[in-house]
This record gives structure tokens, sequence and C-alpha cells, in this order.
């Protein structure tokens, strides 16, 4: 799959790509074949202002992290799943906000 436009539908997991990508963008990270359970889905690690985060990500997804480098062995911070989306709360009342929406929809 070149770019992912084929899908007839898009399912949950490239969605929740589409928008890791972003994340990494802005933050950086890394891509890792890191979870001998999972050998064929890399993880995303992605170090952000309040801590690294990580998800597993589909295997024709990986097509959305085209600059992200692909490295062995990176270093997961043992960090579980409620500590993930705490940082990414702590993250949400750190960032400045970036955009507003447009004007007929009220400025919040």
């Amino acid at each position: 799959m070149a770019d992912g436009c084929e899908k007839k539908e898009i399912d949950i997991y490239t969605e929740r790509a589409h928008l890791l990508a972003v994340m990494v963008a802005l933050f950086g990270g890394a891509l890792s074949y890191t979870d001998p359970l999972t050998p064929g889905w890399p993880v995303l690690y992605i170090e952000s202002p309040t801590g690294q985060l990580s998800w597993h990500i589909h295997p024709d997804d990986v097509w959305l992290f085209p600059k992200v480098p692909v490295v062995d062995h990176y270093p997961w911070d043992k960090h579980n799943t409620r500590a993930k989306y705490k940082r990414i709360r702590q993250l949400v009342e750190q960032l400045p906000k970036l955009t507003y929406a447009k004007p007929e929809y009220g400025n919040p």
C-alpha cells in the first residue's frame, strides 16, 4: 500500500496513526521493532516534553512515518498505559494554543 488512500474505509488504527504522525513530527521520536510479542509491528516512541509516549503501529501504517528513524533497541522508559495518558493530559495543559477556531465559530 503506497499511501493508504486505496483503503475504502480507514480503520481506527490508521486514524490513530495519522494523529501520531503529527505528534512525532512535533516532538521527535523513533520506530523500533522492540516488542517480542508483536515482531512485525514497530513501536513508535515519541519523546514529549512530559515524558515518553509509545504505541504499536500496524505494519500497513508505517508509510505515515517516512522521516521517523527506525532504530534497534530504542530505550523504553517502562511507562504503562495509565502513565502514558497522564503524560498526554499534562501535555495538553502545558502546550500553548497554536491556533484558533474560524471566526464564524467563535473564539474560545
